[in-house]
């Protein structure tokens, strides 16, 4: 005699309405849960921007205090005169500039290195004169 493993198999027949039903619920709790996520990242996002906007406030409350202390000190006499003499190279009449320009009549630095070597080389070959004669 064959013994069989589960003696009472029942087969279960499962209803369209109970397929249909769990499919739809199915739906559902997807559709919920994207938008719960959404949700959240939109949420988080404003959380990030505000905290950016706060910082950046901050900043511009100290630009906004600098400028003002400027402003106030470029409505005195002495801000407008040295703001003057800054733009613009204002004197005052019977004093003189002295305007500093770089030295241009130099001579080129000697090369140095595997410059140096090249050069030595060109010039024992004839190729390149002596820069001194």
């Amino acid at each position: 005699m064959v013994k069989k493993q589960f003696p009472h198999s029942v087969s279960y027949r499962i209803s369209p309405k109970r397929i249909l039903g769990t499919v739809i619920a199915l739906v559902l709790f997807f559709l919920l849960l994207t938008s719960v996520i959404g949700l959240a990242q939109k949420y988080f996002a404003i959380r990030t921007r505000s905290k950016e906007l706060a910082a950046q406030q901050v900043t511009l409350k100290a630009k906004q205090t600098d400028l003002a202390n400027t402003n106030a000190y470029l409505a005195t006499p002495e801000g407008t005169e040295q703001s003057l003499r800054e733009r613009y190279d204002y004197v005052k009449p019977g004093e003189e500039m002295i305007v500093v320009t770089p030295d241009t009549n130099t001579l080129p630095a000697a090369p140095t290195g595997v410059a140096h070597w090249w050069d030595e080389l060109l010039r024992g070959l004839g190729i390149r004169k002596d820069s001194q004669s």
